[in-house]
């Protein structure tokens, strides 16, 4: 296939899409821009007319991750809804967002340690996925103060929750038994039922 700059080819969307299904064949470390350049129909080097390198790249696909998942987060928090609806909305919202995108999802599996190595952009990214967890946090802190769950170790309720969220990018197939909504339904059932008070 004739090779384009990347100007005319693919945007930005395009790149980071690329770059996470090559990150989770090859893991970050074997992953090279020759050969996400090739997944776009781009030579390696007008890649670099979006991103200068690979660790830039990284660091954009996992903050896109963070930013589909937070955007439909806030979006729920601000509505007027019971701690237990608003659960379920904030977990099927995830749930859903990682079967949409299994690639970026184990890239934050797999990749965000890698991503602590680097500086610039580490400490940024760490307040953001904690205001991630916060929010949940917040609405489990919200239900068990008004009686609507049991009382829980909060910390430990909510990585368990994300943990087992993020792990989905490891073991969903599109073409399996259940679609994302159906898992996302499922996950929210668990949670919600684990919270229940007795």
């Amino acid at each position: 296939m004739p090779r384009k700059p990347a100007s005319q080819t693919v945007n930005r969307k395009d790149v980071l899409m690329a770059a996470a299904s090559v990150f989770q064949q090859r893991g970050y470390h074997g992953a090279t821009m020759a050969e996400i350049a090739d997944r776009l129909g781009l030579t390696a080097g007008s890649l670099y007319h979006h991103f200068q390198g690979k660790e830039a790249l990284l660091v954009a696909v996992l903050n896109e991750g963070l930013d589909v998942v937070l955007g439909r987060l806030d979006t729920i928090m601000q509505q007027p809804l019971s701690p237990a609806i608003m659960l379920r909305q904030m977990v099927e919202a995830q749930v859903i967002s990682v079967t949409e995108n299994v690639a970026a999802g184990a890239a934050i599996v797999f990749e965000s340690r890698t991503l602590l190595e680097i500086p610039a952009a580490r400490d940024s990214y760490i307040r953001r996925r904690d205001s991630f967890e916060r929010c949940y946090r917040q609405v489990i802190e919200r239900g068990i103060a008004c009686g609507d769950f049991r009382a829980v170790d909060v910390p430990i309720f909510t990585k368990a929750l994300l943990g087992a969220h993020n792990w989905i990018s490891v073991w969903y197939h599109p073409d399996g038994r259940l679609g994302g909504a159906e898992i996302a339904a499922h996950m929210a059932d668990i949670w919600l039922s684990a919270l229940r008070p007795t």
